[in-house]
């Protein structure tokens, strides 16, 4: 099983996204689904880090990026060797053709 890393951006898009259904929405329970789901997608990808699509774009990335849908959010990842990054947790709504996944 690979060791997750969560980089800062990530766990600000996820605490943004708690936050905003959670208080703005006023659906605390539908939060929480969202961060089940997103626990449990992180533990497939701990498991099959390379089961998941590769994120595709017209611009080079330094590194291969790979992406999970989460109900209504993706979730952007990168796998090493001894690791998986998990990069960014955005609404599939978002513009994504600019700085999803650097």
């Amino acid at each position: 099983m690979h060791k997750i890393v969560y980089l800062p951006l990530a766990e600000s898009d996820l605490m943004e996204a708690l936050d905003y259904i959670a208080n703005t929405l006023d659906a605390p329970q539908a939060a929480g689904d969202l961060l089940d789901a997103f626990h449990e997608a992180v533990q497939h990808i701990a498991e099959y880090p390379y089961g998941y699509e590769l994120y595709r774009t017209n611009r080079p990335l330094k590194d291969e990026i790979r992406k999970l849908p989460v109900k209504n959010y993706v979730l952007y990842y990168a796998v090493f060797q001894d690791r998986v990054e998990i990069r960014r947790f955005v609404h599939m709504r978002r513009d994504r053709s600019k700085g999803i996944a650097d």
